[in-house]
């Protein structure tokens, strides 16, 4: 059974109580796997630097938070807001209490909560790519165009040093057919680069400015390959 995002695991649960079930944590994959079967009407939206998704993606910051959108078209009204930010803090407490990296006094919150005009968005942020990802592995969402293998965000020049951008080739934003050296963007100031493996669909808090082959920008949002590892650098 494929694994799915926390909106559409509160769906779940809501319609089996709604037919009078409890969702307990040992119950068994084939009766969630027929709920799965049954659950229409809600996938993927469509994307948008203050961030506003519109469909499931990532967040980065120059201060390396990531923030996690999960955002559903969701047809029935009956869907509330409160009750899904309560099920997605649960689902918190749960893996925090079970992961204590110990590094951290920072936890990881809900920062936006709501259910409207047929469409449900939960917003995470991170305190970290860390987190993120063991949030991630933890709660796997198949169904997402974000597969994530590895993620860091840090300034061009830390970047440098643990062997990100040189020897790859990078293209200006907006611009595919400019190419830019990784040499000339080693040079620059106040650069930050985002190193992803894997599939991803992500913004940043400054404006991308270069991205390396294979790497495709719609408006803000910057679309990562499968397997493989791509650069995006913002200011």
């Amino acid at each position: 059974m494929r694994s799915i995002g926390i909106i559409n695991r509160f769906i779940l649960k809501k319609r089996f109580e709604d037919q009078g079930g409890i969702m307990k944590k040992g119950q068994t994959a084939a009766a969630i796997l027929l709920l799965v079967f049954a659950l229409n009407g809600c996938g993927g939206g469509v994307g948008k630097t203050a961030f506003a998704p519109t469909e499931t993606s990532l967040y980065v910051t120059k201060e390396g938070t990531v923030t996690s959108a999960d955002v559903e078209i969701c047809e029935n009204d009956y869907y509330s807001a409160d009750e899904l930010k309560a099920y997605a803090q649960e689902m918190l407490d749960a893996f925090e209490s079970e992961n204590q990296s110990g590094s951290s006094e920072k936890k990881a919150e809900i920062t936006e909560c709501t259910v409207k005009d047929g469409t449900a968005k939960l917003l995470i942020t991170f305190p970290d790519a860390e987190e993120y990802l063991r949030f991630a592995a933890e709660y796997p969402d198949e169904e997402s165009g974000i597969q994530v293998e590895s993620l860091d965000v840090v300034s061009v020049q830390d970047g440098v040093e643990k062997g990100y951008i040189v020897g790859s080739n990078f293209y200006k934003a907006g611009d595919e057919k400019t190419e830019v050296s990784a040499v000339d963007i080693t040079k620059q100031k106040k650069l930050y680069v985002v190193c992803v493996t894997g599939s991803a669909k992500l913004q940043t808090d400054g404006a991308i400015q270069y991205v390396s082959e294979g790497v495709t920008l719609n408006g803000n949002t910057a679309e990562t390959p499968e397997g493989e590892t791509s650069y995006i650098i913002f200011r």
